[in-house]
């Protein structure tokens, strides 16, 4: 019995609620829009159906309840009996609702006219309400401290769909900077509206409003005038509130910027030099707070350098012809010690009153560093020197050492000779004439043996000579060989006299110079110089580089034609003037030439392809060409290909030097 008291009150609260949503429904689709109007009629219908409910059907009902399971035949029938007799009035009942819908219709019709007749100006009223509602909730999003401005944003889309008179139908978008902020219905529609948003007179975004549902009837505007003026204005307010987020983000972080700088920044006053602003650097180099550098605080008492009015006023009136200045000082700390800076001044006008901006840097350790530094460099002019002294012996000896392997050469050939000499074959007729010296013309007459002695002789004497001529001749070269030794020192000693003095020179006699002090292996590998010198007037230029220069690269390229089994080996000097003011000198062979990749190394410290080398020569040629502001560069083809050796140097001439 209880499980079927429950399922007829499920069935009759679902028919009630049934009832109550078609009424509501049906009066929201055919009699008005309005929701409280809706409302209203649905409670009327909801107490009509509950009067009639406890008038004709609960006496019945709870009757039912009380009757025993004993009594439940006899109860059926008293039900039916009554349902029998109250069949007869089901009639009255039937008149009943008709006059319950009647009235319900003549409801319907007043509400309709009492809504039609309602004031204008109450409904725009209410709708502006919305508006307000709109704009001052923007307001308070707007002055809420640390938002951001993609908060507002998205909060803000809901404020305007909530102004709308038709918001549960109403999506909203704004795009801005790229990024979109909508509501969570957002679709796009036929029935819509945008707008721009512009920041600084430029569109920077768009709101944009769409209506979702379908089309109103009754004549009625999706959009109302007043709610596009709404979305206009919004539009605008975001653009002014973008503008001033923006602006204030800028401001940030310029903010952050200046804090978190090395240098120590100060905005100053240009009257008097005092202080209106200054960084956390300025604060913690200088020792003092900033309440205490803003109190009345002048640049003048912290700069060593400016110690009064007058010092700071001569500073102002520079700073105002220059616009900006550098200067190097002292800044005082406020615990008395010192340290230097390097503060550039910038004169910043505006309309009202100029400002200073003054930055400081700490150059401390620059300033120890430079110390160092001039320190280091006097120890490197004096390590130069001996350098110098060490380069000039390496230049002699190198030069020397080519001359040397030709002495040696000639002193190996004198020894040779000498040691297959035939002196030895005179001492043997000499023993042969002792041995028959009694008898001495007996045997040079009558035997065979002293018959050959004085042919012997003869010839013996002959090749004797000879042999003393071709001895003669190495003695003389492996003299000259010494002497050219001699001349090859005396010639360096003359130019490194004047190392590094600037002086009138002539380079043909320096190229002629080279040649002689490469002579001998010139003479030996039997290489052919062409010379190749236009007339160049007397230039001023340090004589013992260029030199030294020559020196080297008449040398290399010698050593290259004495390993190519070519007959004519060929070494051109070309000199010329390439540009004014400016040298070319080229010394090139068709000797073994140079692999492309030892192109790139070939001036480096070390690096030979000699057996005996050291690979000091070209790089001393590279260093000296660089101390002369010149440059010097290899080509080769390749192996077996040559090589071309090329020296720019500027120069100066005397007239113009004058």
């Amino acid at each position: 019995m209880y499980i079927k008291r429950t399922i007829k009150k499920a069935i009759l609260a679902v028919i009630f609620i049934a009832f109550v949503a078609g009424v509501f429904w049906l009066s929201h689709e055919k009699i008005t829009k309005d929701l409280t109007h809706c409302a209203l009629i649905t409670s009327m219908a909801a107490v009509g159906l509950i009067f009639i409910y406890n008038r004709y059907f609960y006496s019945i009902i709870a009757r039912s309840k009380s009757v025993n399971n004993a009594d439940l035949e006899a109860v059926d029938l008293r039900i039916r009996r009554k349902l029998l007799e109250e069949s007869a009035c089901h009639k009255r009942l039937e008149e009943k609702v008709r006059k319950l819908n009647a009235e319900l219709s003549g409801a319907k019709l007043k509400l309709e006219a009492e809504i039609a007749n309602r004031p204008l100006d109450q409904r725009q009223l209410q709708q502006r309400l919305k508006h307000l509602n709109c704009l001052y909730g923007l307001s308070k999003i707007v002055n809420r401290q640390e938002i951001s401005l993609e908060q507002i944003f998205q909060e803000t889309v809901y404020l305007i769909r909530d102004a709308y008179k038709y918001p549960n139908t109403m999506c909203v978008r704004i795009n801005f900077d790229g990024i979109q902020y909508k509501t969570d219905n957002f679709e796009k529609s036929e029935l819509g509206r945008k707008t721009q948003i512009k920041a600084h007179g430029e569109n920077v975004g768009t709101l944009e409003v769409y209506h979702l549902g379908e089309k109103v009837e009754n004549g009625e505007e999706t959009f109302l005038k007043e709610e596009d003026d709404l979305l206009n204005a919004v539009a605008e307010w975001l653009g002014s509130i973008a503008e001033r987020k923006k602006a204030e983000e800028k401001i940030h972080l310029f903010r952050n910027l200046i804090e978190r700088s090395n240098d120590c920044i100060f905005a100053v006053e240009p009257k008097w030099g005092r202080f209106l602003d200054v960084n956390n650097r300025a604060c913690d180099s200088l020792g003092y707070t900033r309440k205490e550098l803003l109190n009345m605080m002048t640049i003048k008492d912290i700069e060593v350098s400016i110690p009064d009015d007058s010092s700071w006023q001569k500073q102002i009136e520079q700073l105002k012809l220059k616009n900006d200045i550098v200067n190097q000082g002292k800044y005082r700390r406020k615990d008395g010690t010192t340290f230097f800076v390097e503060t550039s001044l910038k004169l910043v006008p505006q309309e009202k009153q100029d400002y200073i901006i003054a930055i400081a840097r700490d150059i401390t350790e620059r300033k120890r560093s430079e110390a160092k530094l001039k320190m280091a460099q006097e120890k490197l002019l004096e390590t130069a020197r001996e350098v110098g002294m060490a380069e000039v012996a390496t230049g002699v000896l190198h030069n020397v050492g080519n001359v040397l392997n030709s002495v040696s050469v000639t002193a190996e050939s004198i020894q040779k000779r000498i040691r297959n000499s035939k002196i030895s074959y005179l001492a043997d007729a000499v023993e042969l004439l002792e041995e028959h010296s009694d008898e001495l013309s007996a045997f040079l007459t009558s035997e065979e043996r002293g018959k050959k002695i004085p042919a012997f002789l003869a010839n013996l004497s002959k090749e004797l000579f000879e042999e003393q001529e071709r001895c003669l001749e190495a003695l003389e070269a492996l003299t000259k060989h010494v002497q050219h030794v001699g001349d090859i020192i005396q010639l360096q000693q003359s130019h490194s006299k004047t190392k590094g003095l600037i002086e009138p020179t002539s380079i043909a006699e320096l190229v002629e110079d080279s040649i002689q002090i490469n002579a001998e292996t010139i003479t030996r590998n039997k290489v052919e110089v062409k010379r190749k010198i236009k007339n160049l007037p007397t230039m001023l230029i340090d004589k013992h580089k260029v030199m030294q220069i020559l020196t080297n690269l008449i040398s290399n390229a010698v050593y290259a034609l004495s390993k190519t089994d070519r007959n004519d080996r060929i070494l051109n000097i070309c000199v010329k003037e390439s540009k004014a003011g400016h040298i070319r000198i080229d010394v090139s062979d068709n000797g073994i030439g140079i692999p492309k990749e030892n192109l790139t190394r070939i001036f480096e410290h070390g690096f030979t392809t000699k057996k005996t080398g050291h690979g000091f020569g070209l790089h001393s040629t590279a260093l000296a060409a660089n101390e002369l502001n010149g440059l010097i560069t290899a080509h080769s083809e390749g192996s077996g290909k040559g090589a071309v050796f090329t020296v720019e140097l500027p120069f100066e001439i005397q007239e113009t030097a004058k």
